[in-house]
């Protein structure tokens, strides 16, 4: 399945290409961002071509950007969780976007591609327990709380009835 550009009121997601590579490899390394994104490792560019190696396999992942073709300022999209068959929301921005609603927007168009689009039943969302922002995004987004195993906090959203 091809993954489609979206486009919000404020942004554009388009989908993950190769020529991403250095952007999302600064994006995943910045300190305020792999504080939770990646468990505070500095991981390696090598690491970051394989998990975007995946992402371009996967259902869609996107790099946000606040008009077509502009620097990528976050990601957000869905991969497969712990061999489950299940599927994970994942979402991330540089920290001088944070708290202007972005990740929300981001989000929200991700989600109303995975209904339109797949057949998915429910989506599920993590963030480590500390990280309140993430939490709160995952409620606004409507997530319901799952559980809590160990450090990381877990969240679900069910289909809409009418998607």
């Amino acid at each position: 399945m091809r993954v489609p550009i979206l486009t919000t009121a404020r942004l554009t997601l388009q989908p993950f290409a190769a020529e991403d590579l250095d952007a999302l490899h600064a994006l995943w390394t910045d300190p305020h961002v792999r504080r939770y994104l990646w468990d505070d490792i500095v991981i390696s560019r090598e690491r970051t071509a394989e998990t975007l190696a995946a992402a371009l396999e996967g259902i869609g992942y996107w790099t946000v950007r606040q008009e077509p073709g502009g620097p990528a300022i976050g990601d957000c999209g869905f991969q497969l969780m712990d061999g489950s068959g299940e599927i994970e929301l994942f979402y991330c921005l540089l920290p001088r976007f944070w708290g202007m609603g972005l990740a929300y927007e981001a989000c929200q168009a991700a989600l109303d591609y995975l209904w339109s689009a797949t057949g998915y039943r429910r989506v599920f969302a993590r963030a480590d327990i500390p990280n309140e922002n993430s939490i709160r995004l995952m409620r606004r987004l409507g997530m319901s709380f799952v559980s809590d195993g160990g450090s990381l906090a877990t969240y679900l959203l069910a289909r809409p009835q009418d998607r």
